[in-house]
């Protein structure tokens, strides 16, 4: 936003003016000083606002795949989420022993590291004929909040390869898993890992990648069945997109 710099009010000019008739020249200059420092203070003023500290839900929604962005053979699920806590939380996966693989639980119940996030959209899309789905969270944050985040998520990658959970209220294991090979890198930093759940007789599979750029964390998923489509060409070209256009929506931010 351009400010206008602050014009002197014309009484302070009529003043100044008959101090400059009666005063000395030691006095004229004072003035002259007056005036220069206030000139300095009102280009001050017309300085450029801060950055935003996090994107806006509109700068979220922007962020999100489309459905022309996947391969043919896909739809979209609409006024559908990733967020299980919004159905009462009966079927969240939950981890009591090991705190530092929060973040994989966290992410699989609501799609996002974070709950206090300044921003959400998500989208789901699943391949016509199958199961198989890939869904996208957005979610702003402060730069150090979504720095902090990333590095917890990092640490459960590391650290957890497999755990015990509950997964709706029954006995579960988690598996989680760093794709072998160099990884492409997105945004300002990024991870790509696997989760499975095992349950009993069940068993869920996911590809997962999260991306950050600035304060801004966009996770993309891929949850797949033993029938049909695999779902890793939509996974990959689904977190590609993602990340450029999460990029764009945090440029302007903090």
């Amino acid at each position: 936003m351009h400010v206008r710099p602050r014009r002197v009010a014309l009484a302070a000019l009529v003043a100044a003016s008959s101090l400059l008739l009666a005063a000395c020249d030691g006095g004229s200059g004072s003035a002259s000083g007056k005036s220069a420092d206030s000139g300095k203070k009102d280009k001050g003023a017309a300085s450029a606002p801060a950055a935003p500290a996090s994107i806006t839900a509109d700068q979220a929604q922007q962020a999100l795949v489309a459905l022309a962005d996947l391969p043919a053979g896909w739809k979209l699920e609409p006024n559908t989420g990733l967020d299980k806590s919004q159905g009462g939380g009966e079927e969240q996966i939950t981890n009591g022993s090991r705190p530092e693989c929060a973040p994989i639980t966290t992410v699989l119940n609501t799609g996002r590291l974070e709950e206090d996030h300044k921003a959400n959209a998500q989208v789901v899309f699943t391949k016509k004929g199958d199961q198989t789905t890939v869904a996208q969270d957005v979610s702003g944050y402060e730069r150090a909040q979504a720095e902090k985040a990333m590095a917890g998520l990092r640490t459960a990658v590391e650290k957890c390869a497999s755990f015990d959970a509950k997964d709706s209220g029954k006995k579960a294991t988690v598996k989680v898993k760093k794709p072998a090979g160099q990884q492409q890198t997105y945004g300002d930093e990024s991870v790509s890992y696997a989760v499975t759940v095992v349950s009993g007789n069940m068993q869920m599979d996911f590809d997962l990648g999260t991306v950050r750029s600035h304060g801004a964390i966009t996770t993309v998923l891929n949850n797949y069945s033993d029938h049909g489509d695999r779902g890793k060409e939509a996974f990959g070209k689904a977190l590609a997109k993602a990340a450029e256009k999460l990029t764009a929506a945090a440029a302007k931010t903090a």
